[in-house]
């Protein structure tokens, strides 16, 4: 009996532990994508990786070499990741971009949802918030842009600095933002490229626009509509251009132009040297735009609102067009009204910036020095106070 008795708590102290342990499994897999790019909180994420990986990856920053390792996040913990060093012009030895891709060993793999997860390094941009205050507001403007979230990033139990956690453009995002299945097309900058028409042979346009689809298409398939839509740029006739919109949503351009136009965006769709920074996902024959990479956002207060637009052929039709140009002209004075409506630009900066701010600070791995970190924040808040006033002077000459 009294073996007995000892015994129950025993059983009883195991099941209670069962019990808690089923529970936590509950609600980690109760975690969604949602919580994960929860943006009113700084996260914890860490990877466990082989050491001798770890300083490969490093060595090795420039090549796409993928190291198996698991990622812990919020008490779950994904094994049999990959990681390997990305980004083109932000690539880093010191604290290299990271993409950990979920499915690279198991095809079926899914973390919350995703195939895989960047983690921006953050060293292109002095103040660490640009890029997902920039795609903030585009999301508020009602283009379809990636989510994002600071982190601090352990490896292997060592602090490894400040990172955003952005969600990728795949076929995962654009399939959710845009509700239907579609073909999905990264663009590379190879040459100043601006909406001109490459030419007849389908060859010349795959690697402009690599395909990003999971299953094989034939070049055919995959390029005579791209190739149909910029001939049509080309050669629609005056006074109908707003046919384009059969190949290419004329309206998201507009509205994600007109945002980038706000934001003094010098390295996107009318870039400093061409086209850059985006993907094109087509649904039947017609293309929509997809914003990526935006830590050049917010470059100068006094930034053209159309640099180069004249020799944008796709920007220089919109415009020629009375329709197409009144609905940029609206477009701008609402990404402005949006900017201002409650101060909600300057507020979004001090929000993030207070968000990350000793994290980054303590960082010993970012290029910028901690001075320069407060410089670009309170740049920000210049460009925020006096930027719309500037914008809607330059649009009123528009009209």
């Amino acid at each position: 009996m009294m073996r007995y008795v000892q015994a129950a708590p025993r059983r009883l102290a195991l099941g209670a532990l069962l019990l808690t342990a089923l529970c936590s499994v509950t609600e980690a897999s109760a975690q969604t994508a949602a919580d994960l790019f929860d943006d009113t909180r700084l996260h914890t994420l860490e990877i466990v990786i082989h050491s001798r990986d770890w300083s490969d990856l490093h060595a090795n920053f420039l090549s796409n070499d993928h190291y198996p390792c698991d990622v812990i996040w919020n008490g779950i913990r994904m094994r049999n990741t990959a990681v390997r060093s990305r980004g083109a012009g932000s690539r880093y030895q010191a604290k290299p971009g990271l993409e950990l891709t979920f499915d690279h060993y198991a095809s079926r793999q899914r973390f919350l949802g995703l195939r895989s997860l960047v983690l921006d390094n953050l060293v292109t941009d002095p103040s660490m918030i640009r890029e997902s205050v920039a795609m903030a507001l585009l999301r508020r403007m009602g283009v379809p842009a990636p989510r994002e979230a600071p982190a601090r990033v352990f490896v292997n139990g060592a602090f490894a600095g400040v990172y955003m956690m952005v969600e990728p453009v795949d076929t995962v995002f654009a399939e959710k933002s845009f509700g239907e299945p579609g073909h999905l097309f990264e663009y590379h900058w190879i040459y100043p490229f601006f909406a001109t028409f490459p030419g007849e042979a389908l060859d010349v346009y795959e690697p402009l626009f690599e395909s990003r689809d999971i299953e094989p298409r034939s070049i055919a398939e995959l390029y005579t509509p791209m190739r149909d839509m910029f001939r049509a740029i080309s050669d629609t006739p005056d006074g109908s251009f707003d046919q384009m919109d059969r190949y290419l949503d004329l309206n998201g351009v507009i509205r994600a132009v007109a945002a980038e136009s706000f934001m003094a965006e010098w390295d996107g769709l009318l870039g400093y040297d061409g086209m850059n920074n985006f993907y094109l996902y087509r649904i039947g024959e017609q293309a929509r735009y997809i914003p990526w990479d935006r830590d050049q956002a917010f470059h100068a207060l006094d930034y053209p609102l159309l640099p180069r637009a004249d020799e944008n052929v796709l920007m220089r039709r919109i415009l020629e067009d009375p329709a197409l140009r009144a609905a940029y002209v609206a477009s701008v004075r609402a990404t402005v009204a949006t900017a201002v409506d409650g101060n909600w630009l300057e507020a979004e900066f001090v929000r993030q910036y207070q968000l990350l701010r000793d994290a980054a600070l303590a960082d010993p791995l970012k290029i910028a020095t901690n001075d320069e970190f407060e410089q670009a924040f309170a740049g920000l808040i210049q460009f925020a106070r006096t930027r719309p006033a500037f914008v809607l002077n330059e649009v009123a000459r528009l009209r």
